[in-house]
C-alpha cells in the first residue's frame, strides 16, 4: 500500500502559459511551476478556466518553453472533457484573478499596478483588464504576492487594508545550460560596442528619451549603438517618428526574439538600458547582471532594490541626466568596477527564494 503524500497541496493557475511566446508573466509563471516543484515541499495540481490541465502536458509546454500545443490539447478536436478544480485544493494565481471565491483559499500576484497609478501610459482595454476585477481580487484573496517592495508598497498605499495580507515574491534568471554551449560555436556579434535596451516598445517603457538623447552631440561621440529587444507596442510608431537619420543609425529594432537570441544580444553588449518609468520589478535587468552586465536605470519604482549597486540611475525626464549616466557606465574602468557587482546581484534571486513566500502561506 503507498502511503499518502503528507505534502500540501497546491493549484496553480497556468493560464499564462497558453501564450505562443513567452515573455514577462509566462515566463514567471514557468519559473514558480519550476521553482515550487524543486523546494519538494508541495503537490502542484494545474488548472485553466477554473479546469484541471494535465500535469504532462504542462511539462511538455514548459520544455518546448511555448504554449501552442498546450491550448490545441485543451481546445482541440479530441479535447478531454474538463474536471474543475478541487475547491478544498488551495488556488494560486500568478497573475490578475478574474475568478472570485472558487476556493476556501485563494491567493493572486500582482506584478505592478501602473494601470492605477499610470493609466495614461497604457491602452484603455490594457486599464479595464486589470483594474475591472482588482478590488474584488484583493478582497476574496488570503494572500495578496507582490513581485517588488515597491509594488507592494504603491498596492498598500492605495489600499491600507492590503496590508496584512501583501507578501513579496520575487523571481530568478534560469538561462538553459546549452545556451553556453551554443553560444561557443557562433561567430562573434557584429554589432561593434552596443547597450541593450529590453521591453516592448510602448510609453511606459519610456523609449522616447532614450531617441530624444540619440541627437545629443555628447552621445553621439560615444559610439555606442543601442539594441532594442521588444515588441512594437502602443504607440509605437509615434515614439519612433522623431528619429533623424544620423539618430536611426544608432538604433537597431530587432522586434520579439527568442530567448536564444535575447541571450547572446545581453552577453556581448557592453551594458544594459533600462529607461522605463515604471516596472513591477524589471526581470531583463537580473538577465543582464546573471551575465556580468550593469544595467543604466531609471530612479524610480522597483529599480534600486533589483539593481542595487550594480547599476547607475538616472532621473527618467532628464536626458541630460541619461546622457550624463551613459558617459559614466561606458567607461571601461566604471564597467569594470560594476560588472562583480552585477554578478553578485542577480545571484541573490533564485528559486528558493521565490518559492518561500508560498509555501509559507500554505503552511498558514
Amino acid at each position: 500500500m503507498t502511503p499518502l503524500d503528507p505534502r500540501p497541496r497546491l493549484t496553480l493557475d497556468i493560464a499564462p502559459l497558453l501564450e505562443s511566446q513567452w515573455t514577462g508573466i509566462p515566463v514567471f509563471t514557468r519559473r514558480l511551476v519550476q521553482a515550487l516543484e524543486a523546494s519538494g515541499r508541495v503537490r502542484l495540481d494545474f488548472a485553466v478556466r477554473l479546469n484541471r490541465v494535465p500535469e504532462e502536458a504542462v511539462r511538455q509546454a514548459i520544455g518546448q518553453g511555448s504554449g501552442t500545443l498546450l491550448r490545441t490539447g485543451l481546445d482541440g478536436p479530441g479535447a478531454e472533457e474538463p474536471t474543475p478544480v478541487d475547491g478544498a485544493v488551495p488556488l494560486l494565481y500568478p497573475s490578475v484573478k478574474q475568478a472570485f471565491r472558487v476556493a476556501q483559499r485563494e491567493a493572486s500576484t500582482i506584478h505592478d499596478i501602473s494601470t492605477l497609478v499610470m493609466p495614461e501610459t497604457h491602452a484603455e482595454a490594457n486599464v479595464d483588464f486589470h483594474l475591472g476585477p482588482l478590488r474584488e481580487q484583493l478582497l476574496s484573496d488570503e494572500a495578496v504576492f507582490c513581485c517588488s517592495e515597491a509594488t507592494r508598497s504603491a498596492l498598500v498605499a492605495t489600499f491600507p487594508w492590503v496590508r496584512p495580507k501583501a507578501r513579496l515574491v520575487t523571481q530568478y534568471v534560469d538561462w538553459p545550460a546549452e545556451f553556453e554551449l551554443y553560444e561557443r560555436n557562433l561567430p562573434p556579434v557584429a554589432l561593434g560596442r552596443y547597450a541593450v535596451v529590453v521591453g516592448t516598445i510602448e510609453p511606459r517603457k519610456n523609449l522616447g528619451l532614450l531617441l530624444r538623447a540619440l541627437e545629443h552631440p555628447a552621445l553621439a561621440r560615444s559610439g555606442i549603438h543601442f539594441v532594442v529587444i521588444g515588441r512594437r507596442g502602443w504607440l509605437a510608431d509615434q515614439a519612433l517618428a522623431g528619429l533623424g537619420p544620423e539618430a536611426r543609425d544608432r538604433v537597431t529594432f530587432t522586434g520579439f526574439v527568442s530567448e536564444f537570441v535575447k541571450y547572446r544580444l545581453l552577453k556581448h553588449a557592453a551594458f544594459m538600458v533600462f529607461p522605463s518609468v515604471y516596472e513591477g520589478f524589471g526581470i531583463p535587468a537580473v538577465e543582464a547582471m546573471s551575465l556580468g552586465k550593469p544595467v543604466l536605470a531609471a530612479m524610480t519604482s522597483a529599480f534600486p532594490e533589483v539593481i542595487g549597486e550594480a547599476g547607475v540611475y538616472f532621473d527618467p525626464f532628464s536626458v541630460e541626466e541619461f546622457v550624463a549616466g551613459l558617459r559614466e557606465i561606458a567607461e571601461p574602468k566604471r564597467l569594470a568596477e560594476l560588472s562583480p557587482k552585477a554578478l553578485a546581484q542577480a545571484a541573490t534571486f533564485g528559486p528558493e527564494r521565490m518559492a518561500a513566500p508560498v509555501l509559507d502561506w500554505l503552511a498558514g
